[in-house]
Parts: C-alpha cells; sequence; structure tokens
C-alpha cells in the first residue's frame, strides 16, 4: 500500500513527504495539504530543516495544525506567508479571520474530502486536536503530540495513521488494538533509535516519501 514514490500526477493516490517532527506534507496532485509546519526549526531538540522549503510550498495549500507549540506551529513564519490555517484557537489566534478557515468551508473545498477534528490531551497545551482526514476513500488519522490512544483505537477501520511513539507505547501498555493497515511513527529526534516489530508499523524518517494507494 505504501512504497517509495512522488510523482505529483493527478490521480486518486496520495503522495506524503515527512518534513520532521509531526510535520508533514500531502498531495492528490490536486489538492496540498501541511501538517504541523512551518514549525520552529530544532525547538526543543526535534529536528531542524532547510529553510529553503518555505521557499518551496505549494500553491493554495491547505494548512493544519493539531495545537500551538513551536515545534508544531511557528505563528511567525506562517503569518509571513497569505496562506489560511486551521486548527484549535491557540493557532488561530491573532491571525486574521480571512486566513482562517472554517469548519464547514474546509469540507467543502473539494469533492471526496472531509475532516473530522477530535479534542485529545496533551500537557501544558491549552487545546489539542487530532484529526481524521477521509480523501478518495481513505481514512487517515493523524495523532499529532497526545500521550492518550484512546480516541485513536476508538475510530475503526483507518488505512494510514501517523502516531506519536509514545501514543503506540499507551496503547500496547493497555492492552489495546488500534485498527490500522499502516502506522507511521513520527515526532522523532534523529537520534533516537527505535525498531518495529511488525510489518505494519514504519519508524519514520526526516524526508521519507510514500504513497498511499
Amino acid at each position: 500500500m505504501l512504497v517509495a514514490n512522488m510523482s505529483f500526477g493527478q490521480n486518486e493516490s496520495i503522495k506524503i513527504k515527512l518534513l520532521g517532527n509531526c510535520g508533514f506534507f500531502m498531495t492528490d496532485g490536486n489538492m496540498s495539504i501541511y501538517v504541523d509546519f512551518p514549525y520552529k526549526s530544532g525547538a526543543h531538540g526535534y529536528m531542524t530543516y532547510n529553510p529553503e522549503l518555505l521557499d518551496s510550498l505549494q500553491v493554495n495549500p491547505v494548512f493544519l495544525f493539531t495545537h500551538g507549540h513551536s515545534d508544531h506551529y511557528n505563528r511567525r513564519l506562517f503569518k509571513n506567508t497569505n496562506h489560511k490555517l486551521y486548527g484549535p484557537w491557540p493557532v488561530r489566534f491573532l491571525i486574521s479571520g480571512k486566513r482562517k478557515y472554517k469548519p464547514d468551508e474546509l469540507n467543502g473545498l473539494y469533492p471526496d474530502f472531509s475532516i473530522t477534528s477530535y479534542k485529545t490531551k496533551h500537557g501544558y497545551s491549552f487545546l489539542h486536536y487530532s484529526y481524521l482526514i477521509e480523501w478518495h476513500k481513505k481514512r487517515i488519522f493523524i495523532s499529532g503530540d497526545t500521550h492518550l490512544s484512546d480516541t485513536l483505537v476508538s475510530v475503526k477501520n483507518l488505512d494510514l495513521v501517523f502516531a506519536a511513539p509514545w501514543v503506540m507505547f499507551d496503547a500496547n501498555d493497555r492492552g489495546l488494538k488500534i485498527d490500522a493497515k499502516k502506522i507511521i511513527v513520527y515526532h522523532l529526534r534523529n537520534t533516537d533509535t527505535l525498531t518495529s516489530g511488525s510489518d505494519k508499523v514504519i519508524i519514520s524518517k526526516q524526508n521519507q516519501e510514500f504513497e498511499l494507494k
């Protein structure tokens, strides 16, 4: 289901590139989404990235943020663009109204595309969202930085999950099953040495590329 290939022809497959931390890019060749990017490069000892990425952003993408911590969101960098975003209110704060998606507007952007937001817990964050993206009949769950797996395991029949390692540890320690075909473990430092004991669990690397068919 996932192969290393990033041609951007328009079809119903979804190309994915991991940019660092919980930041990644997705496109079907028509619509483009950035999740938890741009963030502050190197914040809290997490990944840095090439600043040239900010000069090569796609045209008219959706920017989706799970919360406002600097290793996920850099307000100053985002305000220097002309793009629109969606996220919890600490992310939207001080961003002009015309640059903020309303839920109905976001879900009406393209056919066969919708986003469901879930309020999930993350320490020291006023408000944190996890997301279910339904796109070309594929179901993609984004955990963000939450430390609990309860919401993730409650959502069934997932094609792809992006999960922080502590979400995976929580599910394993509590004997909870994640109903997904593939899981990408992200929000890692370059020095982390996690290994996967399952073919369906991928330990991500920065700039790694995938295709969801």
